[in-house]
C-alpha cells in the first residue's frame, strides 16, 4: 500500500480543495440532521485532533472551526508543565471559539493593567479523568492564561472566599518566589480542624483545644503542590509540610558549580555576550556572539569552510536595554552555575552563556524549571538571536498562501521534506515514517529509478518527534522564509510535520530563528546517517 502520492506541488491544492468541499458539505448536512450536540463525560467515545497521540477531544466535541494545533499544543504544555506530568496524560475535551473583551483574555492579575481591545481566540478546558481546567487563549496560543480548576462535588475552588484564597496564594508566591499568575488553586476543602493551630502546632506550641473551621486549600506549581490548612476568615494560614510534594524550594533544579577546566574562554574586546549550544539530536555546537555594535554573529565550530556563518544585527538602543536587564535580574548572581539535565535524559541540548560578569550552564529540558530571574535573561536572550532583522539576506517570514500548502502527512509518517529548485531544477520528496524508514524518491519520475529506502532506529524517531515538540516546531505553522529580491538557483525546502508546515532556501537557511535552525540541523543528520 502505497504511504505517499507522488504529486507534483501544482496539483496538490486542486485535489485537496475538492475533498474539502466535499467533506464540508457532507459535514453540513450531518450538522444540520443531528441536532444539537451534547458533551459526554472524559470517558466517551472519543476521536484524536493531535494524531498519534494519547490527547484527544471527544468525537462529540468536533465542530466546524476546529481547535488550531499551535492552541492545543500550547495548551497542553503549559499545563502538564505546571503539574510536572507528560502532555499524554492530558487531553482537551471542550473549546470553543471566543473574542475576549480585553488583553488579559478576561483574566487579570492583580493591579495588572490591561489593554481595551477585543482579541480573538478560545476557550479550552483540559483534563486528566480527575480534574478540569479552563484556558483562555489568543487564536494561535501564544497568549494564553489558566483559569481556576474546574474540579467537581465539594472540591470546586470557587467556594473558597476570595480573601482566603487570596491571602494563601500570596503566601505560596512567597515560599516558592513564583508570582501567583503561574499558581493554580488545584483543590479547596472545607474542613473542620480539632484545635485551633489547625492540627499543625509545634512541639513547644500551646494549642487551643477547641474546633477551628477553616479550609483546606491545595496549591499547584509546576512539578510541585503545596497543603495549606487556614481558618475561615484566612487570617491564620499554616503550611502543612507533612503533605503535597516539594513544598520547601523554588521549582527550579539544584544547580552545580562548573569546574574551572570547562569554563569557555572569557569574552572577546567588544562582545556583549555570548552563547554557546551543543549535543542534540545532530551532535553539533553552534557559537552565537551580540556584539557591543548590535552584530548577532554565529558560527558551527568545526565548519572548516565557515559555510553556516550568519551575521544580523539589532540596534544599539536595544544592546544597551539587554544589559540593563542582565543588570536587574543580576545575571552574575548565577556565576560558573551548571543546572544539569534529569538523570536518563538524552539528546539534549546544552547552552552556555556567558555575560562580562559570569558564565551560567542549563538544558533545554530544564529551561522552565530555572530561578525567574534566569528565565527572564535567557527569554529575552532568546527574542534577541530569534529576531529576523538581518544583514539583507533574508526578509521577514511571510505566511504561505493555503492555495501553496503541500498536502497533510499520510498517516504512519512522521516528517516529509520537499526540495525544488537549483541549478537542475528537480523535486524531490523525502519521508520519515515511524518505523524508521527513510524513503526519497523524484517527482515526476516515471520509472522510480530515483528511489532510496534507507532507515534509521524507531528510538532515533521518537527522540526526533521529542526534539520537534521541545524547540515548538509547531510555533512556525504556514511560515516562509523567502530568498532576497533578485537571487536565482536557489533550493526551496519545504519541512512538514504532523502539526506545521515550514518553507525556506539554502540563501535563508542560516537567518532562521535559532530554533528552528536546530530543527534543520537535526533533520540534514538524519537524512546524512540513514543506514540503507
Amino acid at each position: 500500500m502505497p504511504i505517499f502520492y507522488h504529486i507534483m506541488l501544482k496539483n496538490y491544492p486542486t485535489t485537496n480543495h475538492v475533498r474539502i468541499v466535499t467533506a464540508l458539505i457532507l459535514t453540513g448536512i450531518l450538522s444540520i440532521s443531528s441536532g444539537l450536540t451534547f458533551i459526554k463525560n472524559a470517558t466517551a467515545a472519543s476521536t484524536n485532533l493531535l494524531p498519534d497521540t494519547t490527547n484527544e477531544v471527544l468525537k462529540q466535541n468536533i465542530k466546524l472551526n476546529r481547535l488550531p494545533r499551535p492552541v492545543a499544543n500550547a495548551v497542553l504544555r503549559d499545563l502538564a508543565q505546571r503539574l510536572g506530568i507528560f502532555t499524554s496524560q492530558l487531553k482537551i475535551i471542550n473549546y470553543s471559539q471566543q473574542t475576549w473583551r480585553d488583553g488579559c483574555l478576561e483574566l487579570p492579575q492583580p493591579d495588572e493593567l490591561c489593554t481595551q481591545a477585543l482579541v480573538p481566540g478560545w476557550l479550552v478546558v483540559v483534563s486528566n479523568n480527575r480534574q478540569n481546567w479552563i484556558y483562555h487563549t489568543n487564536n494561535n496560543g501564544r497568549s494564553l492564561r489558566l483559569a481556576l480548576p474546574n474540579t467537581s462535588s465539594d472540591n470546586l475552588p470557587d467556594r473558597l472566599p476570595a480573601l482566603v484564597k487570596n491571602r494563601i496564594l500570596q503566601a505560596a508566591s512567597r515560599r516558592l518566589q513564583l508570582p501567583i499568575s503561574r499558581l493554580t488553586v488545584i483543590q479547596a476543602q472545607q474542613q473542620t480542624w480539632r484545635d485551633g493551630c489547625l492540627e499543625l502546632g509545634n512541639i513547644n506550641e500551646s494549642c487551643i483545644a477547641a474546633l477551628t473551621p477553616g479550609w483546606r486549600v491545595v496549591i499547584g506549581a509546576a512539578n510541585q503542590t503545596l497543603v495549606y490548612h487556614s481558618n475561615q476568615t484566612g487570617s491564620v494560614i499554616k503550611l502543612n509540610d507533612r503533605a503535597g510534594d516539594s513544598p520547601t524550594a523554588n521549582n527550579s533544579t539544584e544547580p552545580i558549580q562548573i569546574s574551572a577546566s570547562e569554563l569557555p574562554p572569557p569574552l572577546d574586546r567588544g562582545v556583549v555576550f555570548r552563547q554557546i549550544s551543543s549535543g542534540g539530536f545532530a551532535g553539533r555546537t553552534y557559537e552565537t556572539v551580540l556584539l557591543n555594535d548590535g552584530s548577532l554573529i554565529r558560527v558551527r565550530i568545526g565548519d572548516a569552510n565557515d559555510s553556516e556563518r550568519s551575521v544580523r544585527r539589532i540596534s544599539r538602543q536595544e544592546v544597551q536595554k539587554f544589559q540593563q536587564l542582565l543588570e536587574r535580574y543580576r545575571f552574575g548572581e548565577y556565576k560558573n552555575l551548571n543546572y544539569p539535565a534529569p538523570s536518563g535524559a538524552a539528546d539534549y541540548i546544552t547552552y552556555t552563556l556567558t555575560s562580562r560578569e559570569g558564565t551560567v550552564q542549563y538544558n533545554d529540558f530544564l529551561q522552565n524549571n530555572l530561578p525567574q530571574n534566569l528565565q527572564k535573561v535567557v527569554k529575552a536572550w532568546n527574542q534577541i538571536s530569534n529576531s529576523q532583522v538581518s544583514n539583507g539576506n533574508t526578509g521577514e517570514a511571510v505566511p504561505i498562501p493555503a492555495s501553496e500548502l503541500p498536502p497533510p502527512l499520510d498517516r504512519g509518517v512522521v516528517f516529509r521534506q520537499i526540495s525544488s529548485g537549483g541549478l537542475f531544477p528537480r523535486t524531490y520528496e523525502t519521508v520519515l515514517l515511524n518505523d524508521g524508514r527513510l524513503i526519497r524518491v523524484r517527482i515526476g519520475d516515471a520509472n522510480d529509478s530515483d528511489r532510496s529506502v534507507r532507515r534509521i532506529s524507531t528510538q532515533q524517531v521518537r527522540q526526533f518527534e521529542q526534539l520537534l515538540e521541545r524547540l515548538e516546531f509547531s510555533e512556525y505553522q504556514n511560515q516562509s522564509y523567502p530568498a532576497p529580491s533578485g537571487a536565482a538557483d536557489y533550493i526551496t525546502y519545504t519541512l512538514t510535520s504532523q502539526e506545521a508546515t515550514v518553507q525556506y532556501n539554502d540563501i535563508s537557511q542560516n537567518n532562521l530563528p535559532q530554533n528552528l535552525r536546530e530543527v534543520v540541523d537535526n533533520w540534514n543528520q538524519i537524512v546524512s546517517n540513514a543506514q540503507t
